[in-house]
């Protein structure tokens, strides 16, 4: 009986300044590297790393890229540990950028959006529920043939509702999801009608069951609230599969 061979796959050789990205990465993520603290500069780098100043400038780019450090004075990177907007706008690009689809959005919302309504009648303090006010107001304010007013007025609806639930967690979650519901928006909304108006009514509907401490109602009324989203893409014939981008 003949010997069978195990076979190896070759090994895969990153490139030295990945390997720069990544051992800065993990002293920051690991809190090694405090916020805001400066990297040594350029030469010191290359000494440490034992590495040419291309490699280190290409490390430092991808650093840069990432959110995780940015220029300072005197020619000097400084640690920047992301916050939860900038994971959600990271977040929001890459599922765009991944082709992700009104009815992936919507479904999304539907799940998120009255819980963290419901949350939110209990949580939010009254600091967040003026912010929400005075959202609401401008709204009130805007010409119905303004969509590009609109649509800011709804997407900093929901950024106020995210931000007062106190969560780092689901704000970056739920701020990703708004920055998509501005994305689909924008396509739609000049061709719902009263698109203004019926945004505008849920939003008061909404402030009052906050207001009230109300946490079913601030369920009901954000579920109602997110079904006529789904309403405005079907009068405006969007294809749910579509990408919103």
């Amino acid at each position: 009986m003949s010997e069978q061979k195990t076979k190896f796959a070759a090994l895969h050789r990153e490139p030295a300044y990945l390997k720069v990205y990544r051992a800065i990465e993990e002293n920051i993520v690991e809190g090694r590297l405090s916020d805001g603290e400066a990297l040594p500069i350029e030469a010191e780098l290359c000494e440490q790393f034992q590495v040419t100043r291309s490699t280190v400038r290409e490390g430092l780019r991808l650093l840069e890229q990432s959110g995780l450090i940015a220029r300072g004075s005197h020619k000097k990177f400084i640690v920047k540990r992301p916050n939860a907007s900038d994971v959600a706008v990271a977040a929001s690009r890459s599922l765009a950028l991944g082709g992700v689809t009104f009815n992936e959005v919507w479904e999304t919302l539907a799940i998120y959006y009255p819980q963290a309504a419901r949350l939110a009648a209990t949580r939010l303090d009254e600091e967040s529920l003026a912010a929400l006010n005075d959202v609401w107001r401008t709204l009130e304010a805007n010409d119905d043939d303004n969509h590009d007013k609109t649509v800011e007025c709804a997407v900093e609806f929901f950024q106020s509702l995210a931000k007062g639930l106190d969560n780092r967690v689901m704000l970056a979650m739920l701020q990703s999801l708004n920055l998509m519901i501005g994305e689909s928006l924008r396509q739609v909304i000049g061709k719902a009608p009263n698109a203004r108006t019926r945004i505008f009514n849920a939003q008061k509907n909404i402030l009052d069951a906050f207001s009230a401490r109300d946490e079913n109602l601030a369920e009901e009324w954000m579920a109602k609230h997110i079904a006529d989203l789904k309403r405005g893409y079907v009068v405006a014939k969007v294809e749910m599969d579509k990408p919103i981008l």
